[in-house]
């Protein structure tokens, strides 16, 4: 277990990791305080604990809190069940993440929502698009993203994706997407092992940037159903041609160990520090990194990047432009954007409290992470990613 010498925060920790348990396993039920139910929020998994909701002893003003939080996030599911149902979309696609996740929880309606993902093959993609706008779904596409157009309507967003996979290597990637292709049809459901390693992917996506208890436990409820010693081999064929085998050994033998799973012969040999690290990051991350500070996620993104002078001029320049209004309106200021950038971190941790200590913290964190990240087999986003672009799979580097 995690423990005090490893973690001053192992008690809320322990604390958090067996609330997660009794409400998926019917373990016995821990002492809960509010803490406990913002660390929930968090990782937005708060709804999983409506099965054991009663048993806990509470303040009546946290436990009706909870309870009214857990109402608006079951109307929420249904309505976006709903919202999917009927997408004005006559091209075939498949749902990703969201729904394709809740299948495998034992109530899907705990599984908290976010937007609605799907997939068409190609040369439908344009098609599915248009539909939506003319259905009265108004875009909201980010300037540059060439992996998803992106819809909002009816109270939630819609992400239509070119491609899905998000690696460094353009083999990987072209061949998780192309199972994604091969398997589309009318049913908007991907086979259960296909869908498995969208679910591994997706974990791959975020971790960098921090991720939480509610995308390890859809891969947790995915492997509790359908991935059993028998179907491994199977699964283990293709996550090898992926990239995603280390990854997935690795996250399964952690959700052993920390969250209850039954225990797989698969993944009994996984390094159980490597597990213990990881969970400790997710733990102190959130869902998407939203317990990180702006600060600090800034920081850590400098110093994953300034391990190269490369990377580091390139990141330094493209913070630059997004902070220099002068080097946006005036192009000649643009080639020393990396200098302007410098001297505002300079001047920034000169006045950042502790900024010494921090700095040094932070440097070791980031080499930490380094270590960790290359256990479980993820690049760095400086590294940059696989996209397709113009027809091909092309690695695009940070700008």
């Amino acid at each position: 277990m995690i423990t005090k010498q490893e973690n001053p925060k192992s008690s809320l920790n322990e604390q958090l990791l067996e609330v997660v348990q009794a409400s998926i396993r019917n373990t016995p039920v821990p002492k809960v305080n509010k803490i406990i139910y913002e660390e929930m929020k968090a990782h937005t998994i708060q709804a999983l604990a409506a099965p054991i909701l009663g048993s806990l002893s509470l303040p009546e003003d946290l436990y009706h809190e909870w309870e009214h939080d857990i109402l608006q996030r079951v109307y929420h599911w249904y309505r976006y069940c709903e919202i999917q149902s009927s997408l004005p979309i006559s091209v075939p696609y498949v749902v990703l993440k969201g729904m394709s996740a809740a299948q495998y929880y034992p109530h899907p309606e705990y599984r908290i929502m976010g937007d609605i993902d799907i997939m068409t093959r190609r040369e439908d993609f344009n098609s599915a698009c248009d539909m939506l706008l003319q259905n009265g779904f108004v875009e909201t596409t980010d300037i540059g993203d060439d992996r998803v157009r992106t819809f909002r309507g009816k109270g939630i967003e819609i992400e239509v994706h070119r491609f899905y996979a998000l690696r460094h290597n353009a083999e990987e990637t072209r061949i998780l997407d192309q199972l994604i292709f091969d398997h589309i049809n009318e049913s908007h459901v991907l086979p259960d092992l296909v869908n498995g390693l969208t679910l591994i992917e997706h974990v791959n996506h975020h971790l960098e940037g921090g991720i939480g208890l509610r995308q390890i436990l859809d891969w947790y409820m995915f492997v509790d159903k359908c991935l059993s010693d028998d179907a491994w081999p199977a699964f283990q064929a293709i996550a090898q041609k992926t990239g995603h085998e280390r990854l997935a050994i690795i996250v399964t033998r952690m959700c052993e160990l920390y969250l209850g799973l039954p225990p797989h012969k698969w993944c009994e040999d996984a390094d159980e520090q490597v597990c213990e690290e990881l969970m400790l990051f997710i733990l102190a991350s959130g869902n998407f990194g939203r317990k990180n500070s702006q600060d600090h996620r800034t920081s850590m993104e400098a110093l994953s990047y300034s391990n190269t002078l490369r990377g580091a001029i390139q990141y330094l320049t493209r913070r630059g432009m997004m902070n220099w209004k002068a080097a946006q309106k005036y192009p000649i200021l643009r080639p020393i954007a990396c200098i302007y950038q410098m001297n505002r971190y300079f001047f920034k941790g000169l006045f950042r409290r502790g900024s010494v200590g921090k700095f040094k913290d932070e440097i070791s964190e980031s080499k930490r992470l380094d270590k960790l990240f290359d256990s479980v087999g993820i690049a760095r986003d400086r590294d940059g990613r696989v996209f397709y672009i113009d027809g091909k799979y092309k690695i695009k580097l940070p700008h």
